[in-house]
This record gives structure tokens, C-alpha cells and sequence, in this order.
């Protein structure tokens, strides 16, 4: 048999045994372990090198140079640190020996180089300077003794001419002193302390005043009006060649914003009036070319449109960039009415009047355009100013009632009556009253406030409908939605859609309102705001639920009882009984409290009691009258009789709509018109004194105030007293008219009194009477016995 020997291994498999076993015994030292040394670069010393050479080469130089020119190099170098830091280094002459060349040649000045490296400008620089310097050293050596003054330099083709002036010692020295001084001035600013710099200055200011020309009043009167005459043929220039092609001339809108502007380019002020011409201009302008719909616009950068319809999309989106800037502007000018807290500036009367006209500008848009872009935004900026100035609130109030009878989507007028909300939320009762004036003016008709529970009502049939579908067929599944889609589209020929819109619109503004009414009832009663809630609550109360009417008139119940002014008790009566008037038979409440407080606040007015009063009294009783039929005939009876003694108290206009409202209670019940005959008279007496009027004993009560209306002022006055007394007919001019319409159509505080007056007809002077006459024969007798018996000589009782 052959003897077996070792198997024969690879080379590498036996470097893999040995470094296998060399690793377990921890003889072998893996290439991970190795510590890796790198070699650090030395930092390299950067010295500042004043030529393109080494140091040898700077030390050549020194070599070459005196001691007056490196001591002279030296003090450059102090007060310029930076002199020959751009020098390039070594690494830089490296590269080319023909660049190195070219920097250490000395810069030629006859052809200097145009195109150089910021290094070539700065070395070339210093040398002209020291050249300029050596020139002039050389000058100053070779002048004569004789004493001179310098002169400004001359430039000429050649170049600068140098020019000097033989002076005296005197003038001499005093240039050096100037000098001297001019040098310390520039030195050291700190030095104005000292006398003779303040003298200096003060003299040189007295002399440059005298030498400006004073300017007069006159002068800039004429320069304003000059200005003003410019601006106006440039600005109905530029707007009448906007109106003409506004695609084409939309850009002349740049100058009349810029003329809005508070300042110039130049810093200098604007004019006020230039100002107001131009935010006018401006406004007529965008009345004409604004469309009344709203522009919305998308990205159209990846989509190819053709021409005119690139072009039309580029006009609409400048149109709204330059309408957006021309608000920004009002809004700016306008805030000086609503200025931040703790600012305590008083505005002066220019800036009030341009806030003002921007007020009007905004509101005149809002008016034209409430349908456009932006409209939401201007109201925004609009409705604060209710609680500014008299002035500012006027404007604002008329621009809504404007929109709101405008209105047809009623999207805006939501939006202005949420802002009105949040501005009386926000002032609580600081607010003025006055701001919820405009809110009066709402059309509010038709609306529905229990839609919810409508909706609810609707759910259950749809569900209903779902469950007989799930039982129909594929076909008659098909023909019910085909049916829908006809029935919509006949909806949207109808307009019926926009009309349903319009009515959650509306829905929402009654909420809103009676929110804001609400909430003052409840956080201010003691406040003006109380007597606005209340006006609202009486104009709107036909649209409010008929669960709130019995919490509605037990605070208001309440607050009669509570209220101390007369004027306050007469406005939350006047709204309670027409809450009551228009509930109808809905609502189970005892009105004799508020006909009792009624019957004692009525003989407190007077013709010298506020306006207001005398109107609260005759909605109240406007009230009554609607709801006569459920009134007992001792209450009417006793508020007519009220009504007949405040008619002889009361203005000409208040007396005819007391006797038209006597008028009426007597078309509705009979026993009152027993006031006016002997025969109806009850028995007892009548109490005017006591304060119920169902235990005052109106049933005695007689109009005796009738008689006294006929010889009234008024004629119209004395025709309705002369009806109700006689029975006859009511007069014409007063027919189809309520109380309260002749208490507003008849009113003379605007100096207007109706009927006119007739001028007086002239007297003939021939018939007129010379000669005194007597009335009465027994009193001449009387009087010629006493002439008679009695002395009338003065004389005697002088004497005595």
C-alpha cells in the first residue's frame, strides 16, 4: 500500500489558517487598528508683501530708498493701513512669468490701461498720487519768498493749472487762522464746545438766511393755485383717455394712485386737495368700468388660450390689482377717524376732510358695485366708522340702507349685518346707539326661522321615499331619477333656486339682528342701546317665533317696572303691545299693566316734552287700535279721553293725530263716541287723577276739550274737532292716513308749515280810520266823569 502524505493545500487557504490562528492567540494586528497619522499643513504666516518679489526683493527697495522717503512711506502706511493689502502674493507669481513681468514694470503714465484688475486701479492710483504729491512738494520749494495765497485749480485739455495770489501779511495769517480752524473742525467734531466754533457758525448761518429770498404769503397762494389748475387738467386728462379705450389705457391709473399719495418721490408733501381731486377722479372711474359681477380668475400657465381671451384675462387681473391698491389707499387716508389705543394725536381739519371724502369714495363703491370683488373687504373697513363722528356715521348709515334695498342675492347684506354684530359685541355698551340705526331699514320679508324643524320634516318623508324605492325595479329606479333631473332644470329656468338662496340669506340676517337685539336686552338695559333694541324688536316683531313672545314680554315686563326715565317706559310699552298686536290670539298674556303705565305716562306730554315721546305715545296707541277688538271699552274710552286732553297741549301736528286717533277708536266702538254727547254720559264722575284707566270712571268722562280745538291755530285742527263734535264728515286731506303719518307729514320743524300760509291781504288806506272810537259807551262815560272831577293842572300839584 502507498503511504498517504499530507493533503495539499493552497496558498491562500494556509494564509487563511495561520491569520486564523494569530488572530486567536491576538498576535495579529488588523489594518483597522492602525492608528492613521495624518500630516497637519503648517499654517503659512501671511505677510503683508509691499512689491511682486520676495523679501530680498523688499529689501532692495529699502535699499534703494532714502530716509526721508521710507519715513514718508511709513506715516502713509499708519494713516492707510490698507494701502497695499491688494498686492497679489507669491502663489499668484507663480503662474506665469509673463504676468509676473508685466506687475513688476512700473505703471507707464502715458498710456495708462483701460480693462485692469481691481489690484492694477489701486497700485496705479497710489502712484498718480505720489506723483501729484512730488509735483506739488516742488512747486511749493520753487515759489518765492514772497508771501502768497493758493487758488482754486483750474481744469483745462491739459490738465490741472495751479493758481496763487499775492497777498499781505494780514490776509496771510488770517487764511493760515481759517485754515487752522477749518483742519480742527475736521479733526475733532468734538470740539463745537468752544466759543469761537459756535460764533463762527452762528455767522455763517446769518449770512446764508440773508442771502435767501424771503417768500410771501402771496407767492405761495399763487403757487398752490398754479399746482392745483396743473394737476387738474392732468388728472381729467388722464381719466377721460381712460374711459375712452380702458383695455388700452387701464395704465394711467399709476398717476392717480401716485397723486394719492401721502408724499412725493422727492419727499416732498402732498396737497390735500390734489389728494382729494385724485381719490374722486379715481371713483367716478371705477364706477364706469367696474362689471357688476364678480371676476374670479384661475392659473391658466399650462393652458393655451387664444388672444382675446389672453388678453381680456390679463385686463380683469390688472383691473383688480389696481383696484385693490386704490382701497388700500382709502383705508389708509380713513384711518385717522379710528385712531390705535393710546395714540392721543388730534388730527388737524385737512386730514378729517380727506378721511371723510375716503368714507364717501368707499361707500359710493360699495352702493355702485356690492356685487363685485372686494365688497366684503370694503365693508369691513366701512362699518367701524358707525361708532366715530356724526359725519363718518351718516355716511356709512346711508350706503347700507342704499344696499339694503338693493340687495336682490342678500349675500352682502349679511355680510354688513355680521360685521354690525361683531362691532356691537365687541364695544358692549360704550357702543353708540345711533350705529343700529341702518339695521331698521332691512327688508325683511318672508322669512323663515323654523326651517330647521322643516328640514326635519323633509328627512323623515325622504327616508320614507328611500324605503318604497329599495322596493322598485331597475326600470322605475331610472325613470324617478331621470324625473328629478327634469324637475331641477326646470328649477333653474324658473329661477326658483336663486329665490330659495335668497331666502336662507334672509333667514340668516333675522337671526343675526335678534341676536345683536338679544344680547342688549340682556347686558345693557340701562343704557341708550336699550331704546334701539326696542325700535328693532317693534319693527321686526312679525318675524320672530312664537316660542320666544311669552319670555319676550315677561322681560320686557320687567324692564317697565324697573326703567325710571319716561321715555324708556313709553318705548318698551309701544314694543310690547305690538309684539301683542302681532301675535294675535297666539299669545295669553294680560296687557293692563302696560295699559295702565300707558294711561299715566300720557298726560306728562306735552309740546315741550322731546319728539320722541309724543312718537312713542302714538304707536302705542297705534298698537291698541290694531288689536281693538280684545281691549275692553273702559280702557279705550279712557285713552280717548287722554287723547282729547293732550290734543289741547300738544303741537298742531301731534293734536291732528290725536284727533285721528280718537277718529279711529270711534270707527271701532261705539261707546266712544259718547264722549262727545250730553246723553251718553254715565253715572259718577270722572277721576282724570287715577292711575287705572278701567277704575277711573270713563263712562262719566265728556270730550269737553272739543269745543276749545275749534278755534285752533291750525285749520286742518279745527276741521277734525268740528267732525268729531258734529258727527260730520272726516276731512279729505286726513283720509287713508294713520296717526303716525300725520304726526311725520305735518310736522313743522323743518320751518315747513301744512298747509302754506296765505299772505295777508293788503288794506285799503282810504278806509282805514283816523279818529279813535270806543268799544263801549260805559267805559268813555266813566272815564270823561273822572277827567271831570279831578284836577289835571300839574302845575298846582307842583306848588304844594
Amino acid at each position: 500500500m502507498a503511504k498517504k502524505g499530507k493533503p495539499k493545500i493552497s496558498k491562500i487557504k494556509r494564509n487563511n489558517h495561520t491569520t486564523n490562528k494569530m488572530k486567536k492567540q491576538g498576535k495579529l494586528k488588523l489594518q483597522r487598528h492602525r492608528t492613521k497619522v495624518q500630516k497637519q499643513k503648517q499654517p503659512v504666516k501671511e505677510t503683508p508683501e509691499y512689491s511682486s518679489d520676495s523679501e530680498s526683493s523688499s529689501n532692495e527697495w529699502a535699499d534703494m530708498l532714502d530716509e526721508e522717503e521710507q519715513q514718508y512711506i511709513a506715516n502713509r502706511l499708519a494713516k492707510q493701513p490698507n494701502l497695499l493689502s491688494n498686492i497679489p502674493e507669491k502663489e499668484d507669481n507663480k503662474r506665469g512669468s509673463k504676468r509676473k513681468k508685466d506687475k513688476e514694470r512700473l505703471p507707464k503714465v502715458k498710456k495708462p490701461r483701460i480693462e485692469t484688475n481691481m489690484d492694477d486701479n489701486i497700485g496705479s492710483s497710489d502712484d498718480s498720487d505720489s506723483e501729484v504729491e512730488e509735483k506739488y512738494e516742488k512747486d511749493l520749494a520753487q515759489q518765492p519768498v514772497k508771501k502768497t495765497r493758493s487758488l482754486l485749480p483750474i481744469k483745462t485739455k491739459d490738465g490741472l493749472v495751479e493758481r496763487t495770489e499775492e497777498c499781505d501779511d494780514s490776509d496771510t495769517e488770517s487764511a493760515e487762522e481759517n485754515q487752522d480752524q477749518a483742519g480742527i473742525d475736521e479733526s475733532d467734531k468734538e470740539a463745537d464746545e468752544s466759543g469761537s466754533e459756535h460764533d463762527s457758525d452762528d455767522e455763517t448761518m446769518e449770512k446764508s438766511e440773508d442771502n435767501e429770498k424771503e417768500i410771501t404769503t402771496v407767492e405761495l397762494l399763487a403757487a398752490r393755485r398754479d399746482r392745483l389748475r396743473h394737476e387738474k387738467l392732468r388728472i381729467g386728462a388722464l381719466c377721460s383717455s381712460l374711459l375712452e379705450s380702458p383695455e388700452k389705457k387701464l395704465k394711467n391709473l399709476y398717476p392717480i394712485l401716485y397723486l394719492m399719495d401721502e408724499h412725493l418721490k422727492d419727499g416732498t408733501p402732498n396737497l390735500v386737495s390734489v389728494r382729494k381731486l385724485a381719490s374722486l377722479s379715481a371713483a367716478e372711474v371705477f364706477k364706469d368700468i367696474l362689471p357688476e359681477y364678480k371676476l374670479r380668475h384661475q392659473d391658466y400657465s399650462d393652458v393655451k388660450l387664444k388672444k382675446d381671451t389672453l388678453a381680456l384675462y390679463k385686463y380683469e387681473k390688472e383691473l383688480l390689482e389696481f383696484y385693490k391698491r386704490y382701497l388700500q389707499r382709502l383705508e389708509k387716508a380713513a384711518g385717522v377717524l379710528r385712531p390705535k389705543k393710546g395714540d392721543r394725536r388730534k388730527a388737524d381739519d385737512p386730514r378729517i376732510s380727506l378721511a371723510l371724502l375716503s368714507i364717501k369714495c368707499m361707500c359710493s363703491l360699495l352702493v355702485a358695485r356690492p356685487n363685485f370683488n372686494y365688497a366684503t373687504n370694503i365693508a369691513q373697513s366701512v362699518i367701524p366708522f358707525l361708532d366715530t363722528t356724526p359725519e363718518a356715521r351718516n355716511t356709512v348709515t346711508e350706503a347700507c340702507t342704499a344696499v339694503f334695498k338693493e340687495d336682490r342675492k342678500g349675500e352682502i347684506t349679511l355680510a354688513i349685518v355680521r360685521l354690525i354684530n361683531q362691532l356691537a359685541k365687541r364695544r358692549g355698551s360704550k357702543l353708540n346707539p345711533a350705529a343700529l340705526d341702518c339695521l331698521l331699514q332691512l327688508n325683511i320679508q318672508d322669512v323663515e326661522l323654523d326651517e330647521e324643524h322643516e328640514l326635519k320634516m323633509k328627512k323623515k318623508l325622504e327616508q320614507k321615499k328611500k324605503k318604497r324605492i329599495i322596493n322598485l325595479s331597475k326600470k322605475e329606479k331610472k325613470r324617478a331619477k331621470k324625473l328629478k333631473e327634469v324637475e331641477r332644470e326646470l328649477l333653474e329656468t324658473e329661477a326658483k333656486e336663486s329665490e330659495t338662496a335668497r331666502r336662507k340669506q334672509l333667514t340668516e340676517v333675522t337671526k343675526t339682528v335678534f341676536h345683536i337685539y338679544f344680547r342688549l336686552l340682556k347686558s345693557s338695559p340701562s343704557t341708550g342701546l336699550l331704546i334701539a333694541a326696542l325700535n328693532g324688536i317693534a319693527k321686526f316683531t312679525h318675524v320672530i317665533n312664537l316660542e320666544y313672545y311669552s319670555d319676550l314680554v315677561s322681560i320686557l315686563s320687567g324692564l317697565v317696572i324697573s326703567s325710571v326715565a319716561r321715555s324708556t317706559r313709553l318705548v318698551v310699552v309701544s314694543t310690547v303691545l305690538a309684539v301683542l298686536a302681532k301675535a294675535g290670539d297666539a299669545i295669553n298674556v294680560d296687557p293692563a299693566v302696560f295699559h295702565k303705565q300707558l294711561y299715566q305716562d300720557m298726560i306728562e306730554v306735552h309740546a315741550g316734552s322731546p319728539r320722541s315721546e309724543s312718537a312713542s305715545v302714538f304707536l302705542c296707541v297705534s298698537a291698541v287700535c290694531d288689536r281693538v277688538r280684545r281691549v275692553s271699552c273702559g280702557v279705550l274710552r279712557a285713552l280717548a279721553k287722554r287723547l282729547m286732553t293732550g290734543a289741547t297741549q300738544l303741537e298742531h301736528h301731534a293734536a291732528l293725530a290725536a284727533l285721528t286717533a280718537v277718529w279711529t277708536l270711534m270707527q271701532h266702538n261705539k261707546h266712544v263716541s259718547s264722549l262727545f254727547s250730553s246723553e251718553g254720559a254715565g253715572s259718577g264722575s270722572f277721576l282724570p287723577l287715577s292711575p287705572s284707566p278701567e277704575h277711573c270712571g270713563s263712562h262719566a268722562a265728556l270730550g269737553y276739550e272739543g269745543p276749545a280745538l275749534t278755534s285752533h291755530y291750525h285749520p286742518l285742527v279745527r276741521a277734525a274737532a268740528a267732525a268729531l263734535l258734529h258727527g260730520g264728515g272726516w276731512p279729505q286731506e286726513l283720509h287713508s292716513l294713520s296717526p303716525m303719518r300725520i304726526f311725520d307729514q305735518y310736522d313743522c320743524s323743518q320751518m315747513c308749515f301744512k298747509p302754506a300760509i296765505p299772505p295777508p291781504t293788503p288794506r285799503n288806506p282810504a278806509r282805514i280810520k283816523t279818529a279813535p272810537t270806543w268799544a263801549r259807551h260805559d267805559l268813555k262815560n266813566y272815564c270823561e266823569t273822572i277827567e271831570d272831577n279831578i284836577d289835571m293842572n300839574i302845575d298846582n300839584f307842583i306848588e304844594r
